[in-house]
């Protein structure tokens, strides 16, 4: 009788301890891999940006931390990039600066020769270096530099196709109005300089000082769209006008002073355009993070920068040659 009762409780303690063993073990196995995972997340490093206001999965980060890396951009005073902001040709010239080893190509006694660009102005020997390295030009008779103007996107692949040497240049002949190009989404008017805005790049002259400076300078105002508009520089060709339709949806928008130049970088895979590398809003303001990749690619072109990795989102934006072969 006694035996027959303590069969039951012998395999139900075997049972019971089976099964909690069964249970207890699965657990246990489950906490330390879970802990192990957790303390491989905390020591894999996490991609941090430059600039707060870059999100990694910005579409010109890649170009943007590149630059940031070779200390080419280094953001404005509260730590920020501002990369959908226009950037201005002050700016622009600042950032060449920094990115290439000028060679000059023509002289100018100094940058602030330019009547609207005061003696003690912090781009001075930005804008000087730009224009001896034919990137920028001046405009009425170099009488004017229009140093606060926001940029198009043809005008900042002119220059670097031009500062590159991707071109040969000539005077023109004859000047247009500013009413002809002026962007088709927004209205070009006078722009007030940013207070204590550095831009993309600095180099050792400039100090601190000269945030007072840049706020306190008043060049003369922009020229209205009834004003004649500076003469600009028309490009040499001993071919036939390219078909830059095989390229862009919207080659008909590009300035005719602008083909060349646009067709040279083109084919060097210097042009990034996002968010369609077919659509190249010629007649529009450049954005800063535009600006960085537009840098990038150049410095690629000229082998001081390595390209983009293969597997980097921001390939697909980058605009490549026509299909071979292609009629």
């Amino acid at each position: 009788m006694n035996f027959s009762l303590k069969w039951p409780v012998a395999i139900l303690s075997s049972i019971f301890l089976g099964v909690t063993a069964g249970v207890m073990v699965p657990d246990l196995w489950k906490v330390e891999t879970a802990s192990a995972q957790g303390q491989q997340r905390q020591q894999q490093p996490q991609q941090q940006s430059s600039f707060p206001d870059v999100e990694p999965n910005y579409w010109a980060s890649p170009f943007i931390e590149g630059l940031a890396q070779e200390d080419i951009v280094i953001g404005y005073p509260d730590g920020t990039f501002r990369p959908t902001q226009n950037i201005e040709r002050d700016e622009f010239a600042a950032l060449i600066r920094q990115a290439f080893d000028v060679t000059e190509k023509r002289q100018i006694s100094s940058g602030s020769k330019f009547n609207d660009v005061p003696k003690n102005y912090w781009a001075v020997p930005a804008i000087e270096e730009a224009y001896q390295g034919g990137f920028l030009d001046a405009f009425s008779n170099n009488q004017l530099f229009y140093p606060r103007r926001e940029m198009t996107r043809a005008e900042a692949i002119t220059s670097l196709a031009q500062g590159l040497q991707l071109v040969q240049v000539r005077p023109a002949a004859t000047a247009y109005q500013v009413g002809d190009r002026t962007p088709s989404r927004r209205t070009r008017r006078p722009v007030a300089k940013r207070q204590l805005a550095f831009p993309l790049a600095f180099t050792a002259m400039m100090q601190p000082f000269l945030l007072i400076q840049r706020a306190n300078a008043q060049p003369p105002a922009q020229p209205g769209p009834s004003v004649e508009e500076p003469t600009q520089q028309s490009f040499v060709t001993e071919q036939p006008t390219p078909d830059l339709t095989a390229y862009y949806t919207d080659a008909d928008r590009i300035p005719s002073e602008a083909t060349d130049p646009i067709l040279a970088a083109t084919q060097a895979n210097i042009v990034v355009n996002y968010p369609d590398p077919s659509i190249l809003n010629p007649n529009e303001f450049l954005s800063r993070g535009s600006a960085a990749a537009l840098i990038y690619q150049s410095l690629v072109h000229a082998g001081r920068m390595e390209p983009l990795p293969s597997n980097s989102p921001a390939n697909q934006y980058i605009v490549d040659s026509p299909v071979e072969n292609q009629p």
